[in-house]
């Protein structure tokens, strides 16, 4: 299938439109030849072949390994990670030593799945554990002091941290003076004094030798149960831990790592996993969504599944979640389900209510350089979410906080261009706790600090070290509304899983009319299209505001998805952007 680029190319070789879009380069021939006359041809799909060479995918082996994804050959040692031998050992010391072990997980669906994997596999060798997942409504993001006490009352001999606890320097110390052993399984930024645990697995180590550095913290549970094994097998058959991978999966979408490498192979077979819905929870779940096994991928995690996962903690607590995906009891599993379900309503409802108070506080300012608002109202669990929403639109640094009795709690994004983590370690004697990447994190502050929060971030914004830019969208062709078919759709699709690292293909369509046109939703924000004389079906969230009109004619940058409803399976077009011609 040939998909054309009419418009002109910039001498850099990308296409540029009226608004900010580019559309990507045609591929050189010589590529498709290269795909055609390889001794096993891998793809004589043009559009394949146009998308391979979008993600950087230029050789025979590169493609191969992309398009076949292989356990057996693309899963890296668990033993290349610098701290993975003492970690394995200890816990194998743990186990057999019938020691108490106490996993600590981040109440994200990361830290969730992580602390799922961990406790599948010690409920498996009859291990002596407790799992504690804190409550971000009352706790600070990783261990506390009074956590380590706790552990200590408990007779705890090793604690396993999952997606924290590479900044907690003093807490590590204490469990240490208390004779507790502390094994860090995280991937967030190193802070510049490491704590001294008994093993650090985290590949942000600048010394680190793992081959791969964007593993999410379930991921690296999941590498300490595989070296584990590697060591000593417990009884189980070879390959067990494979039944792991449905909550590496979610994890790794949920944290929004990218799907490339080792990642890319940890999901595609964690999706296999799920298919064989061998956990209630998920089975539940999904049923009440009316999600069929053979029709589950990487989107179902990220818009069905994670969502769910992580509203527990935004809206109640953790520890739900982590039951969904644990119980072996479908009438329990339907009670969960349904309990996520609700706390995933309130939080939407919630969203739209802090996004909704902002954009008018926000109408008459064009330009802002930060967005820094808060209040006793907002829960803290759904401030990410907001912040995100915020940041898509304003493109500036956003810090949303929520005011509670004792202690100031919020969520930060970036751009592109800035680290939020080290913007909040370039304050002076504000932030009592913070953590995270470098376009997103979290935070504590005491209230007394609120008043010095503003000034002392606008300096450092103000200083140069970011510059607010607006980021071009990217197509990957330019593609004809006759070409929005099942073919084109099942072509894509062998690119699956799609995510981070390898985004949903997007498509330019050029001075496609408006055939049909209606608001939909709850408040009327979303608009449904049918486009063209075929009238292919079309979506185009929060645009209500765009003013289209039937009988126009638009250019759209669009993904194809399917819509089934009533046994019927159709393709149709998920609109990204738009604008009249």
């Amino acid at each position: 299938m040939v998909v054309s680029v009419n418009s002109a190319p910039s001498p850099d070789g990308l296409r540029r439109t009226s608004k900010n879009w580019i559309v990507k380069p045609s591929v050189p021939e010589e590529f498709f030849v290269l795909l055609t006359n390889s001794k096993q041809p891998i793809t004589p799909n043009r559009l394949i072949g146009q998308l391979l060479w979008n993600r950087g995918l230029k050789t025979a082996e590169e493609i191969e390994k992309f398009l076949n994804p292989d356990y057996e050959k693309h899963v890296h040692d668990p033993f290349l990670f610098k701290g993975m031998e003492k970690a394995a050992g200890r816990l194998i010391r743990a186990v057999d030593a019938g020691e108490k072990i106490i996993v600590f997980a981040d109440y994200d669906a990361d830290g969730i799945d992580g602390a799922a994997i961990l406790a599948g596999f010690l409920k498996k060798v009859e291990a002596d554990f407790d799992v504690f997942i804190p409550d971000r409504f009352v706790e600070s993001y990783g261990l506390s002091m009074k956590r380590i006490d706790e552990f200590k009352a408990l007779g705890a001999k090793l604690i396993i941290t999952v997606d924290c606890g590479v900044t907690d320097y003093d807490e590590i110390e204490k469990a240490n003076e208390y004779g507790m052993d502390v094994v860090v399984m995280d991937h967030h930024i190193v802070p510049p004094r490491w704590p001294n645990a008994h093993a650090i697995v985290d590949h942000k180590q600048e010394d680190e030798t793992y081959p791969e550095k964007v593993l999410c913290g379930t991921g690296l549970a999941f590498k300490l149960i595989q070296g584990v094994l590697l060591k000593k097998r417990y009884g189980t058959v070879p390959g067990w831990e494979k039944w792991l991978l449905d909550a590496v999966a979610i994890g790794t979408v949920a944290d929004m790592v990218p799907l490339t490498g080792e990642n890319r192979v940890l999901v595609k077979y964690g999706i296999d996993v799920m298919k064989k819905m061998r956990r209630p929870g998920l089975r539940a779940m999904l049923r009440a969504k009316n999600i069929l096994p053979e029709n589950i991928t990487a989107e179902t995690i990220g818009f069905t599944i994670a969502p769910r996962i992580n509203a527990a903690s935004r809206m109640d607590h953790a520890n739900i979640a982590f039951e969904l995906l644990m119980t072996e009891n479908q009438y329990e599993a339907d009670w969960l389900s349904k309990r996520l379900e609700e706390k995933n309503a309130e939080r939407k409802t919630l969203v739209e209510a802090i996004v909704g108070e902002l954009e008018r506080k926000l109408a008459g300012i064009e330009s802002p350089k930060l967005i820094l608002e808060g209040s006793s109202e907002w829960p803290a669990g759904v401030l990410g979410i907001a912040a995100n929403r915020l940041l898509e639109k304003f493109g500036c640094p956003v810090f949303l906080y929520s005011e509670m009795p004792a202690v100031v709690k919020g969520s930060c994004r970036a751009p592109d261009g800035m680290n939020v983590v080290e913007l909040m370690r370039s304050t002076k004697d504000v932030f009592s706790d913070f953590g995270g990447h470098a376009h997103s994190g979290g935070f504590s502050i005491p209230p007394e600090k609120l008043i010095t929060m503003r000034p002392q971030l606008e300096e450092i914004i103000e200083s140069g070290s970011f510059e607010r830019r607006e980021t071009p969208v990217e197509a990957d062709a330019e593609m004809e509304l006759s070409q929005v078919n099942a073919d084109t759709y099942a072509a894509i699709s062998e690119l699956e899983p799609f995510g981070q690292g390898n985004p949903k293909p997007v498509f330019l369509l050029k001075n496609v009319l408006i055939r049909e046109l209606r608001r939909v939703g709850q408040d009327q924000t979303h608009v449904k299209m049918k486009l063209g004389e075929q009238g292919i079906g079309a979506i185009f969230f929060r645009a209500s505001h765009n003013g289209f009109k039937e009988g126009e004619r638009i250019d759209v940058l669009a993904n194809l998805q399917e819509n089934r409803w009533n046994g019927n399976t159709n393709i149709e077009l998920n609109i990204i952007d738009a604008v009249k011609t």
